[in-house]
């Protein structure tokens, strides 16, 4: 299923006139120590920070990203990942239309969302109701108000939001800052976040936002939740790749479907970490002492206490990995070295 999503973006995009970039490193120098956070920044920030007139380019990729943040509710929140793709659209440069070109990308949205078979009326929208972020006083978002309601959405279905919700205002300087929508998919009383819709209009100076002469309109979706809303799973765990090692696991053990599901979330947590880790040492990003690699000692240290906890043998569970993620993500390419790495760290004393 997840190629088949794959397929829609990439159809939906190349019919639009979008470039196809290549994807970012997991250790992007646009997040100071983070990994990858999302899509397209590469392409983005430049552009914001020039204080010429940019052509506008439009651009689109599919990106990896992990999410630090993250890590402590992998296996325990049905919707979390802590490494997903992300499919992102967006128009970087001088815009002279900003409400014409959020129409547009919206529109994009919305499209390629019923193609996945969600259709609009289940979906719910957050914006900006606006408010004080450092200097400026900011006007609610009529834009992305109207724009929504022109595309069909009920107005029950926007929420005016205050505080930082929807205004992306990151602290340090030259962090870039706007408007931003949330949209989520709501299924058994449960909003489910599926994508972002971010406008960068301004760069904070620390005491005060200042306009940019580019601009920056871009939107992402979380392929792994669309897939899981779409086959009408109740969890992103629900996916095969996790099923396939979870079976794997019951094998290993020899223990009974009850037995196994009481243990679920711990070899969905060891699974998750794992494989974040084979990405993260495939792109050459070591155990160090970096933010990223003090992170990923941290991810080892909860595999092995699972591990162990659960009895589970480490060669047994990082060949059943390397066999599953070599299938589930073949799209990619990950060296053998990378689960000889992960194999040797999990075995150190």
């Amino acid at each position: 299923m997840k190629k088949e999503i794959r397929d829609i973006f990439f159809s939906l995009v190349k019919e639009n006139d979008f470039q196809m970039v290549k994807p970012s490193n997991l250790v992007s120098k646009y997040f100071k120590g983070e990994f990858n956070l999302s899509g397209g920044h590469s392409h983005l920030i430049p552009a914001i920070l020039n204080p010429e007139k940019l052509d506008k380019d439009d651009i689109a990729v599919i990106d990896q990203c992990v999410r630090k943040v993250d890590a402590d509710i992998v296996g325990i929140s049905n919707v979390h990942l802590l490494l997903f793709e992300m499919g992102v659209w967006g128009s970087f440069g001088y815009i002279e239309d900003k409400k014409q070109e959020e129409f547009r990308l919206l529109s994009i949205l919305l499209n390629f969302l019923n193609r996945c078979s969600i259709d609009k009326d289940s979906l719910y929208f957050t914006i900006c109701a606006g408010g004080q972020y450092s200097d400026k006083l900011m006007l609610p978002d009529d834009d992305s108000y109207e724009i929504l309601s022109s595309l069909g959405i009920e107005s029950s279905h926007i929420f005016k939001t205050t505080g930082r919700r929807n205004f992306m205002f990151s602290r340090g300087t030259d962090r870039l800052a706007g408007y931003n929508i949330e949209i989520f998919f709501r299924k058994d009383n449960q909003f489910i976040e599926i994508g972002s819709f971010n406008i960068y209009q301004y760069l904070n100076k620390l005491t005060h936002l200042e306009k940019t002469t580019n601009m920056g309109i871009g939107c992402g979706v979380g392929i792994e939740r669309v897939e899981f809303i779409i086959n009408g799973y109740n969890s992103v765990y629900d996916l095969s790749f996790f099923q396939i090692v979870k079976e794997g696991v019951k094998k290993i053990l020899n223990i009974s479907d009850d037995s196994l599901n009481i243990i679920s979330d711990k070899i969905y947590r060891s699974t998750e970490l794992s494989k974040t880790l084979v990405f993260l040492i495939n792109d050459n990003q070591g155990l160090d002492k970096t933010p990223q690699g003090k992170a990923m000692k941290s991810y080892l240290a909860k595999i092995k206490s699972e591990l162990n906890f659960l009895a589970i043998p480490v060669r047994e569970f990082v060949n059943l990995l390397k066999e599953n993620m070599g299938k589930s993500y073949s799209n990619y390419q990950i060296l053998g070295e990378a689960f000889d790495i992960l194999f040797n760290e999990l075995n150190k004393e």
